[in-house]
């Protein structure tokens, strides 16, 4: 700010001087009676000159009261004498300009243009009316002088009536032609104005729009790192509820056959060693998504795996019945992988709550445009079966659906656009199907 006030002061500074210079040079090289007719030097003209240059140094604090202050100057000088002065010529252009780039509306800037330069000519055009009557009168008084009162009379009566009808044609002409310099100055600040008041629009919208997009980037990021996480967190889910189940499962197999079948103990543990590697093998695999490092990891499981994990439950005493219908065909990565999540996240469930007696089927189905996956147990009536009540919390894996091992299966099948229906069997047990399109 204090800059800002330093530059306009040696503007104000620099016009007047350089308003002054002829009659400045002219006072030094030539006598001063005629320095003094270059130039009004009355208090009047200073006091108008004075309240110009405070209208520019306020300029840029306060638009509208610099125009107040340097508009009454230049129009008292307009007035009062009879051709523009540098400093007129250039101050009443500046306040215009600054007015129309720092308006907030171009309809603001229009009327003042239009008021300054109905303004400038009503300042002349009054100054010309001044000057005429004054020299008409001195012409009056020089034929009385010279003439007479009567030939006065004479004149002025024979004359008038013939100047009355025309004597506003030439003031108004001339008026006009000699404020055609200020009005074309006062357009070409307002333009030059205005255009800077529609850069600094357009920039602040860029700004804005970038701070806007900005903040969408943001936004999009710390959407992505949530659900990135939630799919994490899902998949350890997963990975973690599946394991545990089948080791605690075998280690209670083990536990059991160690008085009376040694041999099967060892086979048992040896289960749970290979189900707890792959199990941290997995969990490692989902956790190095964060790392820096690279890592050699498994490939995603899919529907190609789920003989396999069939197979793994068998071994932990499961009776388990697997149905392929249809040709298996290439289907999208996230639908294999979500079919291979839903087939564990059932059988595990059944591991838990239906009961060593019970027995579970599993079915995959491939249709043109859907992949169907169904898991059923016998295992008891509510309260038990592949989605009765347990660690989860109530109803884990229960009809009612709230458990997180369903809420996680619900999130991938809806995500994938298919269905999903969980429920107790009418002859006791529970039944899980998913409806999941491999098309589109």
């Amino acid at each position: 700010m204090p800059r800002r006030l330093l530059t306009d002061a040696g503007l104000a500074l620099a016009l007047l001087l350089m308003t002054l210079g002829p009659w400045l040079a002219s006072y030094l090289m030539t006598d001063q009676k005629k320095a003094q007719s270059l130039i009004p030097v009355g208090y009047a003209w200073w006091v108008l000159a004075g309240l110009i240059m405070a209208g520019l140094l306020l300029r840029r604090q306060s638009p509208l009261l610099a125009l107040a202050l340097a508009g009454a100057g230049v129009f008292g000088h307009l007035i009062s004498q009879t051709k523009f002065q540098l400093l007129d010529l250039a101050a009443l252009p500046l306040m215009m300009y600054t007015v129309a780039a720092g308006a907030r509306r171009r309809r603001t800037a229009v009327i003042v243009l239009a008021a300054l330069m109905s303004l400038t000519y009503v300042s002349m055009l009054i100054n010309r009316v001044q000057v005429d009557e004054e020299t008409l009168r001195a012409e009056k008084d020089a034929k009385a002088a010279k003439e007479g009162q009567v030939i006065e009379r004479t004149v002025i009566g024979s004359t008038r009536p013939a100047q009355a009808p025309h004597w506003w044609v030439d003031p108004v002409v001339d008026t006009s032609q000699a404020a055609l310099e200020m009005w074309l100055l006062l357009v070409a600040a307002y333009a030059v104005g205005d255009g800077m008041r529609s850069r600094r629009a357009h920039l602040a919208a860029v700004e804005q729009r970038t701070a806007d997009l900005a903040r969408e980037e943001r936004q999009r990021a710390a959407l992505a790192v949530a659900a990135e996480r939630t799919r994490i967190t899902r998949e350890l889910h997963d990975v973690v509820a599946h394991g545990m189940s089948v080791m605690v499962v075998q280690a209670q197999g083990a536990a059991a056959a160690l008085d009376r079948h040694p041999e099967r103990t060892a086979t048992a543990l040896q289960h749970v060693i290979e189900t707890g590697r792959s199990s941290l093998a997995e969990m490692r695999r989902l956790l190095a998504a964060n790392r820096t490092v690279p890592a050699e990891l498994a490939p995603l499981p899919g529907i190609a795996a789920v003989p396999a994990l069939v197979d793994q439950l068998r071994s932990a005493g499961m009776r388990i019945e697997l149905h392929i219908d249809g040709v298996p065909e290439v289907v999208p990565a996230a639908v294999d992988l979500s079919a291979y999540r839903i087939v564990q996240e059932a059988l595990t469930n059944t591991l838990k709550h239906a009961g060593p007696a019970a027995t579970a089927q599993v079915t995959l189905c491939f249709e043109p445009e859907r992949l169907r996956v169904e898991v059923l147990d016998d295992g008891p009536g509510p309260g038990g079966g592949a989605a009765g009540p347990g660690p989860d919390g109530p109803g884990a894996g229960g009809a009612d659906g709230h458990g997180s091992g369903l809420r996680g299966i619900a999130e991938r099948v809806t995500m994938l656009g298919g269905v999903l229906e969980t429920g107790q069997r009418p002859g006791g047990g529970f039944r899980l199907g998913a409806l999941l399109p491999v098309t589109g």
